[in-house]
């Protein structure tokens, strides 16, 4: 079994931080489906014109 002091969880979790990080950015097709998701989630808009950007440029204008 493995150990359960704090430091060997921490480096398995770290471990396995690592080979998720390595993997996405070695997987074309893991990225585009992350990519592809944000997109529709509303993280990465693709229209410029939203009211969001809007509602941001007429607070700057206005300080």
């Amino acid at each position: 079994m493995f150990s359960q002091s704090l430091p060997a969880q921490l480096l398995r979790w770290l471990a396995l931080l690592l080979l998720s990080l390595w993997g996405l950015h070695h997987c074309q097709p893991l990225q585009q489906a992350f990519s592809q998701n944000a997109t529709h989630a509303g993280c990465h808009q693709m229209s410029g014109d939203s009211e969001m950007d809007q509602h941001h440029l007429t607070n700057e204008t206005s300080k």
